[in-house]
């Protein structure tokens, strides 16, 4: 499969996320952003979105606020790099947990990669509610973990290959249309209850109802 990472916004389909002005260059300019940008993720655990302004940023971080505005349009620049190191972190957790899931009986795993992922969008919409659902499209955890143009090009990459480790569990006869619900489906829920109703992501009835809703994918009633 061929890949490419599209290089506008055009392409992508959407806004993507806020970008830095520039990148620093020089050790004391890096250590500069990463000051930032741990400035910010303490900011947003500890004292919530409401009290992230660039001024509170430069007063924890001992940065001035001319020398943030250097390199970040605005705060919202900064929370998307704490958004991707959010990501990064969770990628390798991926990873590694890659190994343990794909070998557990079918409703198990997806038990587990649901559960993980309910428990993952919480962590991002905790941080900061509003950038998390206005740029949700763009933090995805799967389809930045490779380079894919589309989203069926993850789907064919993750899900598919995932629903075929499990063939002897499987009885859709439209595996493809399967694998496009366990990996845009699931997730579209999770959206729809962060904006309407993020406690109930919470509830172990609600993580039930979604591993009912991709074993019906995977193995629909006769």
């Amino acid at each position: 499969m061929t890949r490419k990472t599209p290089s506008t916004t055009e392409e992508r389909g959407h806004e993507g996320l806020p970008r830095p002005r520039k990148l620093p260059t020089q050790s004391r300019s890096r250590a500069l952003v990463e000051a930032v940008v741990e400035t910010c993720l303490r900011i947003l655990d500890e004292e919530g979105a409401a009290a992230l302004t660039v001024q509170r940023i430069a007063e924890v971080s001992g940065a001035t606020v001319g020398s943030i505005y250097q390199y970040f349009p605005n705060k919202d620049a900064v929370i998307a790099l704490v958004y991707e190191r959010v990501l990064q972190t969770e990628a390798v957790r991926v990873s590694l947990d890659h190994g343990r899931i794909s070998g557990l009986p079918l409703a198990v795993a997806l038990r587990e990669i649901i559960g993980n992922t309910i428990r993952m969008e919480l962590r991002l919409s905790r941080l900061n509610r509003e950038f998390h659902l206005k740029y949700y499209a763009d933090l995805q955890l799967g389809m930045r973990c490779g380079t894919y143009a589309t989203s069926r090009d993850y789907v064919q990459d993750t899900w598919l290959k995932f629903i075929q480790l499990y063939d002897n569990e499987i009885t859709t006869p439209d595996r493809e249309a399967a694998a496009y619900m366990l990996g845009m489906g699931l997730r579209a829920v999770v959206r729809m209850a962060l904006e309407d109703d993020p406690a109930r992501l919470e509830q172990p009835g609600f993580l039930d109802s979604l591993v009912d809703m991709a074993l019906g994918a995977v193995r629909p009633p006769r």
